[in-house]
C-alpha cells in the first residue's frame, strides 16, 4: 500500500481504517476484514471504548502470519488523562487492550482538559471548569516525548488543533509532531492548517472524510451556498457544520459521482488520496464504508464544492 514518510523516517500508509463509533463484535469484525483485504493502518483511541476488540482482531491477524512491523497502529491520549502524571498510565492501558508492546503513533486527541472519568465526550453543558484550554500543554507534551525516548511509542502527534495551538507546541517542543490528524473533507478543507503543517514537516492525516454522521450544529445549519468555514482560532470541541447526509446530497458531488458511475461516498473518498497529488502529503482515514478507487475524478470540482 502507498505510504508517506514522516519526519521520524517511518512510513505511514496513505489509507487507514478508523474505528470511531464502531463497537463490540462489529468493530472486531471490521478490523479483521480490513486487515485481510490489505489495510495496514488502524486508527484507534481510548475514547472509542473498543481498543480491546481492535486488539482481538490484531491478535487473530498475527496468528495468521501478519507481522507487527507490517501494520501501523495509532492511538490517542484523551483529555481526561492529559495531566502529565497520567500520560504513561494512559498509554499502557491502550497497549494492554490492543495486545501490543508499542504504538507507531500516539496523538494528543484534543487540546482541552476534562474531569477524570469515563471515556466519553464532555457533556454539552460543560463550563470552563470542565472544558478549558489545555494550559499545561507543554507539560503534557514533555510527558509524551518521554514515551518516544523509552520506546513505548515510535512517534507522537496531535489531533484537532488550530494553527496557533500547533505554533504553541513548536515553540517549546523537543520532538516536532509527526502527524496532525484533522477533520478534512469538501466542506471543511482547513487549507491554512494543512499548508502550515506541511511547511513545518508535519504530516496531515484526514479524519471523518464524509463529515460527522447524524450531527448537525444548530448554530450553523447546512447550506450548499454557504461559504467554506474558516479554521477556528479559539480552542473548541465543535467541528464543522457538515454531516453525512447533506454532503452526500450536494449537487456538485452527485454530478461528479454520476458522471463516473460511482456513489457520492466513493467520489468523496477519492478526494483526499488524490488531493495529496495536487497540494502535498495527506493520508486518509476511511471510517464510513469500503474504499473503492475512482479513476479520473476531477479533483478540483470536488475540492471546490
Amino acid at each position: 500500500m502507498e505510504g508517506y514518510k514522516l519526519n521520524t523516517g517511518a512510513t505511514i500508509p496513505a489509507v487507514g481504517l478508523g474505528t470511531w463509533q464502531a463497537d463490540g463484535s462489529s468493530c472486531q469484525a471490521a478490523v479483521a476484514e480490513a486487515l485481510k483485504v490489505g489495510y495496514r493502518l488502524v486508527d484507534c483511541a481510548h475514547l472509542y471504548g473498543n481498543e480491546r476488540e481492535v486488539g482481538n482482531a490484531l491478535g487473530e491477524a498475527f496468528e495468521r502470519g501478519l507481522k507487527r512491523e507490517e501494520v501501523f497502529i495509532t492511538s490517542k491520549l484523551w483529555c481526561t488523562t492529559g495531566a502529565p502524571k497520567r500520560v504513561t498510565e494512559a498509554v499502557q492501558i491502550s497497549l494492554k487492550n490492543l495486545g501490543l508492546t508499542y504504538l507507531d503513533l500516539y496523538l494528543l486527541h484534543w487540546p482541552v482538559l476534562a474531569p477524570l472519568g469515563d471515556a466519553t465526550d464532555p457533556p454539552p453543558r460543560s463550563s470552563a471548569e470542565v472544558k478549558k484550554p489545555l494550559r499545561r500543554l507543554e507539560e503534557t507534551w514533555r510527558a509524551m516525548e518521554k514515551l518516544v525516548e523509552v520506546g513505548t511509542v515510535r512517534a507522537i502527534g496531535v489531533s484537532n488543533l488550530t494553527v496557533p495551538q500547533v505554533q504553541n507546541i513548536l515553540s517549546f517542543c523537543t520532538i516536532v509532531p509527526a502527524v496532525h490528524q484533522a477533520e478534512l473533507h469538501p466542506f471543511w478543507r482547513q487549507d491554512e492548517l494543512v499548508k502550515f503543517c506541511q511547511s513545518k514537516g508535519i504530516h496531515v492525516s484526514a479524519h471523518t472524510p464524509l463529515g460527522i454522521p447524524g450531527r448537525r450544529l444548530e448554530s450553523a445549519p447546512f447550506s450548499e451556498e454557504a461559504p467554506e468555514p474558516k479554521t477556528p482560532l479559539a480552542p473548541s470541541l465543535s467541528r464543522s457544520r457538515s454531516v453525512h447526509a447533506p454532503m452526500l446530497k450536494t449537487t456538485t458531488i452527485q454530478e461528479i459521482a454520476d458522471r463516473l458511475n460511482k456513489t457520492s461516498a466513493q467520489a468523496i473518498n477519492s478526494m483526499e488520496p488524490q488531493l495529496q497529488l495536487i497540494e502535498g502529503n495527506h493520508s486518509y482515514l476511511q471510517e464510513n464504508g469500503g474504499l473503492q478507487a475512482v479513476e479520473e475524478t476531477e479533483d478540483h470540482e470536488v475540492v471546490e464544492a
